[in-house]
């Protein structure tokens, strides 16, 4: 394997072709009214009332901007509340999404060239990383926080040549913003610098002066992200997981016992480590890994890849290590799928195909990326365009919906998410990308629903007491025939006593068959309106 200084000519055509590749992946989020991210209506509606969107209208007295409650996980709204101001929330939503799809790729390619050096046709196929399960999951700030890791991490070449006072202030201030964004791309920040201070070569802890050199720069690094972390924890009035021990009563040991291992097939460890290319169907995945595992592989096979051994044995370390993480801890969910997303990103920095190939094999190496990189962002199109169907229904059956109205949303569950009559999108992995979608009542028809994200210590937004009662922090949407079954009485306590705390029900995933029998058979519900997706109910209280 060669060494990482070991790189070819510079062509000026690779940042044209980068250019594109960038504009087909960030096409789709154009040419749809909401993309298809789990997390992503939820969090829309948040910025939207951040924004100042809900000024004037009855969501004023439901939600309350409250800056002082989250000092981490904030990216998003921190830039989203500013956009709202100038844009129509949708609009301000997409430029998000955009940035969630390719800050991390972009500081990826970043620090793969202050390694390598040059321009190179294995920068187009970093693209391929833009798509993966944690975008799905609509989880922005946690992806741009990943980007804005690498690309401080992409200045560790230059801070080499700074005194020791400045690289350390430098890493400290790159590690506030980090740490604002999200808590996790703080934790990928060091990661990254300890990996870098590993060096290149393999053999760079055989020597003893090398070897302290790594020690030095692994201890600085840590320090640089010590430093915001230990201001956080000093200054922040809420922690993340504060709603956990605030809604259980319990104190700081019920956040811990919230922690999930659920055991784990090997397909499914499988998933989990694609984390970083998969998205709502396997088939397009697996054929997403092949395209960027191909020729690194093959490279590999025949001693030309080159790689930085620090950087990759770190993101090995990072894999091995994502198969012992928790499903939920400290109120989060998706703690699992979180390292192998930055072990993706890191391992494709990290190497660089060096095959000594003519300019024109290049140019035609790049051009097959930027095939495979819009291929892939037309199918990721299809799946959202077909979607959008969903978003039409819930604002058709909504119409009926006065301002002010209490609703609670159910779904159905057909029992086996592997269903083939279940449309393409509407899972993804097992996942129910759609569970959040009708959130985005509260903007269209000012409606109160009870699971916007207020959790303390990650969202600056706090339910007023008037509505409270009616609101859960965090979580998803219960079956239909759940409404009144005991043990989903006590898993979301805002389920007691529905029928008289909301007004309607809004029932999505309609059209798919219910795992048991749905709301006709669940008593005091009268329909209002069938939109196929979506039905509205309205409830019929006991005299």
């Amino acid at each position: 394997m060669n060494s990482p200084d070991v790189h070819e000519s510079d062509d000026r055509v690779i940042p044209a072709i980068l250019g594109l590749a960038a504009m087909a992946v960030l096409t789709p989020v154009f040419l749809v009214q909401i993309p298809t991210l789990w997390d992503y209506p939820n969090h829309l509606v948040r910025l939207w009332i951040l924004a100042g969107g809900a000024e004037g209208t009855p969501v004023a007295a439901m939600y309350q901007a409250d800056w002082s409650l989250a000092r981490t996980n904030i990216g998003i709204d921190l830039l989203g509340s500013l956009l709202g101001r100038l844009m129509p929330v949708e609009q301000a939503g997409k430029v998000l999404v955009c940035l969630g799809l390719t800050v991390a790729p972009f500081g990826a390619i970043a620090l793969n060239r202050s390694i390598f050096g040059g321009r190179h046709w294995w920068m187009i196929a970093i693209m391929m990383f833009a798509w993966n399960f944690v975008v799905v999951g609509g989880l922005l700030s946690f992806q741009i926080g990943l980007g804005l890791a690498l690309f401080a991490a992409s200045t560790e070449t230059l801070l080499a040549r700074r005194s020791m006072l400045v690289a350390a202030l430098v890493r400290i201030a790159f590690g506030a913003v980090i740490l604002t964004v999200h808590v996790f791309g703080l934790l990928f920040y060091l990661a990254l610098v300890v990996g870098i201070a590993f060096g290149s070569d393999w053999l760079a802890l055989r020597d003893a002066q090398r070897f302290r050199r790594f020690l030095r720069g692994a201890i600085l690094g840590g320090l640089a992200c010590v430093v915001p972390l230990v201001a956080m924890l000093a200054l922040a009035s809420k922690l993340p997981g504060a709603h956990v021990e605030a809604s259980a009563g319990g104190g700081a040991r019920q956040m811990w016992e919230g922690m999930r291992f659920p055991p784990l097939e090997l397909l499914e460890r499988l998933s989990i480590t694609l984390t970083s290319l998969k998205t709502y169907a396997l088939a397009p995945d697996l054929l997403a890994l092949a395209a960027v595992v191909t020729l690194p592989l093959y490279a590999l096979l025949t001693r030309r890849l080159a790689m930085h051994a620090g950087l990759f044995a770190a993101s090995i370390l990072l894999f091995v290590l994502s198969q012992f993480m928790p499903a939920s801890a400290l109120g989060t969910g998706y703690i699992d799928v979180r390292l192998p997303a930055m072990a993706g990103l890191m391992m494709a920095a990290s190497v660089r195909p060096d095959f000594r190939e003519s300019m024109r094999v290049r140019r035609a190496l790049a051009l097959l990326m930027l095939i495979a990189v819009s291929a892939r962002a037309a199918w990721i199109w299809s799946v959202w365009s077909e979607r959008q169907g969903d978003v039409r229904s819930i604002a058709a059956v909504s119409a009926d919906i006065p301002a002010n109205a209490a609703v609670l949303l159910a779904r159905h569950y057909t029992g086996d998410v592997s269903d083939p009559r279940l449309p393409a999108g509407r899972y993804a992995h097992g996942q129910p990308i759609f569970w959040h979608m009708p959130t985005l009542i509260t903007i269209w028809r000012h409606a109160f629903v009870p699971t916007i994200f207020t959790a303390a210590g990650k969202q600056p937004l706090r339910v007023l007491p008037s509505w409270i009662d009616k609101a859960v922090p965090e979580g998803g949407i219960p079956m239909v025939d759940e409404l009144d079954q005991p043990a989903s009485l006590r898993e979301y306590h805002y389920l007691r006593d529905w029928r008289r705390r909301f007004d309607y029900v809004l029932l999505v995933n309609a059209d798919m068959p219910n795992r048991e029998p749905g709301a006709e058979a669940v008593p005091g519900l009268r329909l209002v309106s069938d939109g196929g997706f979506a039905r509205l109910y309205r409830i019929e209280r006991a005299p």
